[in-house]
């Protein structure tokens, strides 16, 4: 018997993969028909290649620009399968290429561009696939794809501003990681062996740095060990534990300054990807369902399911999120007047471009703040450090005296 890798359908459409084992690959093939299970790909062996995952993702970048050909092609016209095998020859990116194989082939077999976009969840989440099964209800693919290289892109965008604002505070935190640990590793010993030379007691702070420095050169693999050990074991507690996760989660929200940008940052993703489902013809309590099941923060994401709650139980969308502490007034305001003129998806976009201008001015005003704080704060240790080394030298007088 052989083992083939297959790729195929079940009868609802959905995507599958695995091994079977037969003689031959029409044998493989019988044998997945007669459990309702339809090929799509059948290769003889098993994948047995290293693969490092990083290095197979398609980037935001990729989708971007694969959303916007996509749509571009279906706009003027050309069939689905024809668009992906146009694509398909001007992609040069291997894993980019893979994907839209996989999807061809999909499409090819009777499949649906929702389903064949579901494949791959690491790439297209469900809001996507959600957005594209409203598109090919409603007959307007074409727009939904334009739709969601936009906000795409524009969520890309967000997610820049939120890196930049700690890139140099990160950066200026390993750099001067890096010369406290010189100084205390190559410039304290050589002070301690002159200090001890002197034969008086040394200052109390340089001689809590000493003692500090000779433990860490005694227990130093240690300390790294039980570092990563307290900090993998937080990071399993917040991700497995409900009470962890709310802890956590309500902490970054509640820190001085640093809240109001993380806050603004979920605004602007709940206001978007809102505004994107309802564009595209999701029905709002779906709607709702999809941005909570996509909110990684789980006092939004509760808080929105308590939104659709109320919303399935008859009140407003308006009402809803009024009565949400969690929301700002001005969240609840916009969306009644969208539900008054019949107008919300605007609203809701609207809503998005505000946030997003918020964040951008406060991600300026935030690197602005940081950068004179975190200069002195790590100017402060580094001082600290070398005022305990040089505190002796100060006082070499009395230590010549006695």
């Amino acid at each position: 018997m052989k083992e083939f890798t297959y790729k195929a359908r079940n009868k609802d459409g959905t995507a599958t993969q695995g091994i079977v084992e037969a003689e031959t690959e029409v044998a493989a093939s019988n044998l997945l028909i007669s459990k309702n299970i339809f090929p799509v790909d059948i290769k003889e062996g098993t994948k047995t290649s290293f693969e490092i995952p990083f290095l197979k993702k398609v980037s935001r970048k990729d989708k971007v620009f694969f959303l916007r050909q996509l749509a571009t092609m279906t706009g003027a016209g050309l069939p689905i399968a024809q668009a992906l095998s146009t694509l398909l020859a001007q992609t040069s990116k291997k894993n980019v290429k893979k994907m839209i194989e996989q999807m061809s082939r999909d499409i090819e077999a009777g499949g649906t561009l929702s389903a064949a976009f579901a494949a791959f969840p690491d790439v297209f989440n469900k809001t996507d696939t959600n957005m594209i099964a409203s598109g090919e209800a409603s007959g307007k693919v074409d727009e939904v794809l334009l739709h969601m290289a936009n906000q795409t892109e524009k969520s890309y965008q967000t997610l820049k501003k939120i890196r930049t604002v700690f890139i140099y505070p990160a950066f200026l935190a390993v750099v001067v990681s890096g010369v406290v640990g010189i100084l205390i590793t190559f410039v304290l010993p050589q002070m301690k062996n002159l200090y001890s030379g002197f034969g008086a007691n040394l200052p109390l702070p340089t001689r809590i740095l000493i003692g500090t420095s000779d433990f860490l050169a005694k227990y130093f693999i240690l300390v790294v060990i039980l570092v990563i050990a307290i900090y993998i074991s937080l990071r399993i507690y917040i991700k497995t534990n409900e009470t962890g996760k709310y802890f956590w989660h309500r902490l970054k929200t509640s820190i001085p300054i640093i809240s109001s940008f993380i806050r603004l940052s979920y605004l602007s993703i709940i206001t978007r990807t809102l505004a994107s489902l309802v564009a595209s013809g999701v029905p709002i309590l779906d709607s709702l369902d999809i941005v909570s099941e996509a909110m990684q923060n789980v006092i939004y994401r509760d808080s929105l399911k308590t939104v659709r709650d109320k919303v399935k139980q008859g009140k407003s969308l308006s009402a809803a999120f009024k009565e949400d502490e969690v929301f700002p007034i001005l969240v609840s305001q916009m969306m009644g007047v969208g539900e008054q003129t019949g107008e919300l998806d605007n609203m809701l976009s609207n809503m998005a471009e505000y946030y997003d201008n918020e964040l951008d001015s406060m991600t300026k005003n935030l690197q602005s703040l940081l950068e004179p704080v975190m200069i002195v704060i790590m100017g402060g240790i580094v001082g600290t450090i070398i005022i305990c080394i040089l505190l002796p030298v100060y006082s070499l007088q009395n230590f010549v005296v006695h």
